[in-house]
């Protein structure tokens, strides 16, 4: 209300240096992490799981970091947070090139994860929260739809670095990409809260914002709502780990080099269309039944990877298994506010960040291991479609025991409606 076209302008810009972040936090450091997978333990004489290992490392130290973000937010300066994590989070990433040993390898996963997610889903969320109240869901899927971007296009030029130059090379690339993309937000200027740049949120409604003032209640986590919605958060990110893999699955199944590496990039490219659509699918019918609409078109990209009888149907399951990345990324933190609350997101969502990377870490070395030892992913995507199913469930689960509480008043979030609060 009041907001000039410069200010409206500002919320965009803030918008833009948030998907360099996702880009590089996740895009880069993650999504295309697999290309290095198979030639690098080919080169060192290791097992698959053994060198994927580092990057389940890395995404429990980021689990754990995603805990206290928050706090340390609030002591810490952003800005400075934000220009000292991406420095580290740079140097470590071309130090990979460098490592010769297993342990030299796990202990670079773990600056990368710490470093990292200073500035990924946890920080970058909540700057969204804080700067867009209008056009959330499209905001959000905005930003992460980047991370897909992200590793759609360094996918294959990173393989075509190994390919020619060598996976030393590769990460000294990967480095510099990372830099490149957090730059813009390391330089220009902006605050968490948009009050401190003398401006409001994004669509600010003064009703919205009485609501969430005069809700004062504590949180309790022992609740079946927040139980269930953690497992949920852990299963469906174990999914997203299979998406890595997809250039060795490729390769299992008798086809070369490149259409492994386009499978990859397929997956990201699923990863950005679907995070754009559920964005807007949010905004139009509720987040759950976008999440929904999301494990569906999952469900089918596995169905139809399973059964590779041609590398066109891989390649469409590669892009509708991309799919899986919308929810961890983006349904998560918006149920995390349909079903919690504005006011309690800051609690809330640092436990599911961290249900969520650790079902990443624990995945990303499972499924390498699945093949390692029984010489097929097959297992891996049998195990996912199971996961998929318990998902279905615990998010059931969660939107009625969310449903009971609301309309039994104990959890008394004034001035929502039922449907307001559930969808």
């Amino acid at each position: 209300k009041g907001v000039n076209y410069m200010e409206n302008k500002k919320h965009w810009i803030v918008l833009a240096v948030c998907c360099g972040l996702a880009a590089s936090s996740i895009g880069v450091s993650i999504n295309s992490s697999g290309v290095f997978y198979t030639p690098v333990s080919e080169s060192l004489g290791i097992m698959r799981g053994t060198f994927s290992m580092h990057m389940t490392i890395f995404s429990l130290v980021t689990a754990m970091g995603a805990l206290f973000i928050p706090r340390i937010m609030k002591k810490v300066p952003y800005k400075i947070l934000l220009s000292v994590s991406v420095g580290i989070a740079v140097i470590a990433t071309g130090a990979m090139a460098y490592a010769r040993t297993i342990p030299v390898f796990y202990i670079l996963g773990a600056v990368r994860g710490l470093s990292t997610g200073m500035f990924s889903i946890v920080p970058l969320t909540m700057i969204v929260n804080n700067w867009f109240e209008k056009k959330h869901g499209l905001a959000t899927s905005v930003v992460f739809g980047f991370s897909g971007l992200a590793g759609s296009i360094c996918s294959p030029i990173l393989s075509g670095c190994i390919e020619t130059m060598g996976w030393q090379t590769g990460y000294l690339v990967k480095a510099a990409i990372l830099l490149a993309l957090c730059l813009p937000a390391v330089i220009y200027p902006f605050h968490i809260n948009p009050q401190k740049d003398g401006l409001l949120p994004y669509g600010f409604e003064e009703k919205k914002a009485t609501v969430s003032l005069s809700h004062t209640s504590s949180f309790h986590f022992m609740t079946t709502a927040f139980i269930s919605f953690f497992i949920f958060g852990l299963l469906c990110s174990c999914i997203t780990s299979i998406t890595q893999h997809l250039p060795g699955y490729g390769e299992s199944i008798g086809y070369n080099v490149s259409l492994g590496a386009t499978l990859l990039s397929a997956g990201m490219i699923g990863n950005i269309v679907s995070k754009l659509i559920i964005g807007v699918l949010s905004d139009a019918i509720g987040a759950v039944k976008a999440t929904i609409t999301m494990i569906i078109a999952n469900v089918i990209g596995i169905i139809l990877l399973m059964m590779g009888s041609s590398s066109w149907l891989l390649i469409l399951g590669a892009f509708l298994f991309g799919s899986c990345y919308s929810i961890g990324a983006v349904s998560l933190p918006l149920l995390t506010k349909s079903f919690f609350g504005v006011e309690h997101y800051a609690t809330v969502f640092p436990t599911i960040s961290f249900a969520s990377n650790l079902g990443a870490a624990i995945s990303l070395s499972m499924v390498g291991y699945i093949y390692d030892f029984f010489g097929s992913y097959m297992y891996a995507f049998i195990i996912a479609l199971i996961m998929i199913g318990v998902c279905m469930v615990t998010l059931t689960i969660t939107i009625k025991t969310k449903y009971k509480v609301i309309e039994n008043g104990e959890d008394n979030y004034e001035g929502l409606t039922k449907s307001e609060s559930i969808i």
